[in-house]
């Protein structure tokens, strides 16, 4: 029987961007290493895990859930389940999981992976005894390699498969648009085509020159030319209605239009607030759905911060 009053513990974690996202030839594994600028915006999921008979799952929000899985396909589920496993409560998990969705879903801005995020800090609360930080982070790893950023938030440069974080401490956020599409892009579609393309090059370990400055200051004007998406072009010939995106973007007088990460959510970036409206407003009457936000530059207060290494 459920109790009177079934606790509820209830987490957060952002969306996130890449300012720039380089990307490795796929090694023996089919793995890409990445070389990649995290960053976090003012767009959060929220997570309530309830005591419940048995797990289960529900979404809605401010965005179209229509897409979400309802059951084991869906990541906080997944979440839950390793938990369960490292805790050695396999097929004893009693709850409910409510998402609420603000990020755009499969976008390419780690939508699902703030949901596993969510979730993660939320079982650190409702497990007893509470778990430890450091599982919270493996079981993130394992999770996705948007994960553990997702749990960290604020600014951070990855390496690898993602899960080297070197955290960055902006001065100022950016402002920018955020540009749903009415279509999906499968992410392993978009690295089949990065493979495809042939591109061999060896993938660069430090971030070009000037855009660290430029991103710590919170200088959109000057960071605006450096940044990078190795993904965008594959993607854009996957879905070359992306192209057209990317130009009317950039026509309602963004400082810069760029795909999110595989896509197809397009960015662009303002000089300031009042600017990033004035971008939403043309855009809107040329009948996008834009949301205005901007950058979150400090990380998640509610993630015991684990990262040492900061720049």
């Amino acid at each position: 029987m459920s109790p009177a009053h079934p606790r509820s513990v209830v987490a957060q974690a952002p969306g996130k961007i890449n300012l720039g996202l380089w990307v490795g030839p796929a090694d023996d594994t089919g793995f890409h290493p990445l070389l990649t600028a995290f960053q976090a915006v003012d767009l959060w999921e929220i997570v309530t895990l309830t005591e419940a008979p048995s797990l289960g799952i529900s979404c809605a929000g401010s965005v179209d859930c229509s897409g979400v899985p309802l059951g084991p396909g869906n990541i906080a589920w997944k979440a839950v389940e390793r938990v369960a496993s490292a805790r050695g409560e396999s097929g004893s998990t009693s709850m409910s999981i409510a998402i609420e969705k603000n990020v755009p879903v499969a976008g390419g801005m780690a939508g699902g992976s703030a949901d596993a995020a969510a979730t993660l800090l939320a079982l650190q609360q409702f497990s007893q005894p509470p778990l430890d930080y450091s599982q919270i982070v493996a079981i993130a790893a394992e999770l996705g390699s948007d994960v553990p950023f997702s749990l960290q938030g604020g600014s951070a440069i990855g390496r690898g498969r993602g899960v080297d974080l070197t955290a960055v401490l902006p001065q100022q956020p950016l402002h920018l648009v955020v540009v749903p599409a009415t279509f999906e892009l499968s992410t392993a579609e978009v690295y089949r085509q990065f493979d495809g393309e042939g591109r061999s090059a060896p993938l660069a370990t430090e971030l070009p020159e000037g855009f660290l400055d430029a991103w710590l200051a919170g200088d959109a004007t000057r960071l605006a030319p450096l940044l990078h998406n190795d993904l965008e072009a594959p993607a854009c010939r996957l879905q070359p209605q992306l192209v057209t995106t990317l130009h009317d973007v950039h026509a309602a007088g963004a400082l810069r239009a760029m795909v999110s990460g595989s896509g197809p959510t397009v960015l662009g970036f303002a000089n300031d607030a009042e600017h990033a409206q004035t971008i939403a407003q043309q855009l809107g009457r040329r009948g996008y759905s834009p949301i205005v936000t901007q950058t979150v530059i400090h990380p998640n207060e509610q993630s015991p911060q684990q990262t040492t290494d900061t720049v």
